[in-house]
């Protein structure tokens, strides 16, 4: 059994509606006698939180005073358990419309059915609606712009039965992509650290062949991946398409999973695929790196295969020694230094600087009272 399933059945025996979360750890704890010791125990825990809200098990807390953040990932103080589940009513068979059939097929709850009915009426009086954004279809079926905010989630649609564009006659609207046009090259990088953009901008801003020099965009996280495929429009705006689309990202757990998830949604747009930028890449592995708590070498690896393998290998040994690498490693001082302007700049940042040198061999040696890092 996982963490999460510890914690679900301790919470099944709960009497009160709020739990403790310590309460919930110990019994994660008591279901595994080697998590109390680990040092990835703190992420488990926060997975396992996740997972129970997921399944509908509990709720988390809203504002920050529920949230421990004395470590990351920030644990919750407690959670709700939902309501006790009220008899199920009899629902009066309703007639839905043939792109909604499934629906008479199903046992669904009074919610989904809450959901499904301002749907049929669209469909049935407007089957061939305007493609409208997500919160304007909101607006109009329910009165609350925000009420089909998660609709992504929701079990009908996970499980492919209730469609946004089919359905809905809508599609999201993430907050765009932030991205600049600092020259007319085909190329894209984007930053995901506000120091590493800014310090960037002012690098390429200045780049004496303007020619050389294309766009340069900031995202990170879940908004990076949701706004990815605003770019398109961007560049059709300006007529400046890219085919060459770089990512410069932290090395560390969180920004690995981020890149390979942008990666996807890039190919699903139909964008250039999602490069790593290698040469800044190589050259922050040269940085010193900061302690954190170990990766196992299975995710490590898994994270780092959106790298190439001769940046892929030492990264994952970077991660499961207990280090990671942020962009503020590598400094502007460093960053100006490190790209030359006599030299073509697209080779420079998508590259290796020099491929016959291994990244190991690049790292700064370290003494026996300094920190480990990356080992040959």
């Amino acid at each position: 059994m996982s963490a999460a399933d510890h914690m679900a059945a301790f919470l099944a025996r709960q009497p009160r509606q709020r739990v403790d979360f310590d309460a919930l750890a110990g019994a994660a704890d008591a279901g595994d006698s080697s998590l109390a010791t680990s040092p990835r125990r703190r992420r488990i825990l926060a997975d396992a939180a996740r997972a129970l809200a997921d399944r509908g098990l509990t709720t988390l807390p809203k504002g920050s005073a529920g949230w421990d953040y004395s470590a990351h990932p920030p644990l919750p103080r407690w959670v709700n358990r939902p309501p006790a589940a009220r008899p199920p009513r009899r629902h009066t068979p309703r007639a839905y419309v043939e792109q909604l059939r499934f629906a008479t097929k199903l046992r669904l709850t009074a919610s989904d059915h809450a959901l499904l009915g301002p749907i049929n009426t669209l469909l049935r009086d407007q089957p061939d609606a305007e493609i409208i954004p997500l919160a304007d279809r909101s607006y109009e079926l329910y009165g609350d712009e925000k009420r089909l905010k998660n609709i992504e989630r929701h079990h009908l649609v996970t499980k492919g039965l209730l469609d946004l564009t089919v359905h809905l006659r809508a599609r999201p609207t993430p907050a765009p992509l932030a991205m600049y046009e600092l020259g007319p090259a085909p190329w894209m990088l984007i930053v995901e650290n506000t120091a590493a953009f800014t310090s960037l901008r002012d690098i390429l801003g200045n780049w004496p062949d303007r020619s050389q020099v294309g766009w340069l965009g900031f995202g990170e996280g879940d908004h990076l991946i949701a706004s990815l495929h605003t770019a398109q429009t961007s560049f059709r705006e300006r007529d400046h398409p890219v085919d060459t689309l770089l990512l410069y990202a932290d090395l560390d757990l969180e920004g690995l999973r981020c890149a390979q998830k942008a990666s996807h949604r890039a190919h699903a747009a139909g964008l250039p695929p999602l490069q790593p930028a290698a040469g800044l890449y190589q050259a922050l592995l040269t940085r010193p790196p900061r302690s954190h708590p170990p990766v196992a070498a299975e995710d490590a690896h898994s994270a780092a295969t959106w790298l190439p393998p001769h940046l892929a290998a030492p990264v994952a040994q970077l991660l499961t020694d207990g280090f990671v690498l942020r962009h503020e490693a590598l400094p502007l001082p460093e960053l100006r230094s490190l790209l030359i302007p006599t030299a073509p700049l697209l080779p420079q940042l998508r590259d290796m600087a020099s491929p016959t040198r291994s990244v190991i061999s690049l790292l700064p040696s370290r003494s026996a009272s300094e920190p480990r890092g990356l080992r040959t």
